[in-house]
Parts: C-alpha cells; structure tokens; sequence
C-alpha cells in the first residue's frame, strides 16, 4: 500500500536528500537519487502544506514519459508519485514531482 500523499511535507523529503528511490519500467528496475527539495512559496488559506517540489537524479539519457509511477524508498516505503522529466545533460536525466 503507498504512502498517502496529503501525509508528505517538504521536511519528510528534505530528510532523504541524496537516498535512491527504485521504481520499475515494465520489468527493469530503475534507481532515481533525490537530488533536490525545493520550497515553492508559502500555502494558500486552503492548502494542507506549504508548495514544495522534489528533483530526481537518473543515469544520462534516461527517458520516462511524464506519469505516475510507484517509488519505493527504505526510509519511507511505497509511494505513488506523478513526475515529469525536465532535464538530461551532463549531471543525468532530471525528474521533478510538484506537491501543492
């Protein structure tokens, strides 16, 4: 079972700063460093969390199509996150996941 994610905050991932999170691509398994938490500005009167984004690390020339896919993380278990490539050059492939 994942993780819900209304129970994450920018302090659960700024404390996982540089672990792997693995995830599968049909049967390869594929390890992403979290590379980045990254504060977005403050919460709106509705929100449950101030905005915060996370950036992930994978080897140069890694293609994912944007999507939801389900990490898993020794410290923090199971979680579903949608996530978007923004990046591949010199330091890797980058993938970012938004939290509002």
């Amino acid at each position: 079972m994942a993780i819900p994610l209304e129970s994450l905050d920018y302090d659960t991932f700024a404390a996982l700063a540089g672990e792997v999170f693995t995830t599968t691509v049909g049967e390869v398994f594929i390890g992403l460093r979290l590379d980045e938490v990254r504060k977005l500005g403050h919460r709106r009167a509705e929100a449950m969390r101030d905005p915060f984004s996370i950036s992930f690390l994978g080897p140069q020339g890694l293609r994912l199509p944007q999507g939801i896919y389900r990490f898993s993380n020794e410290a923090l278990g199971g979680i579903e996150l949608f996530i978007a490539q923004v990046a591949d050059g010199a330091r890797g492939s980058e993938f970012e996941a938004v939290f509002t």
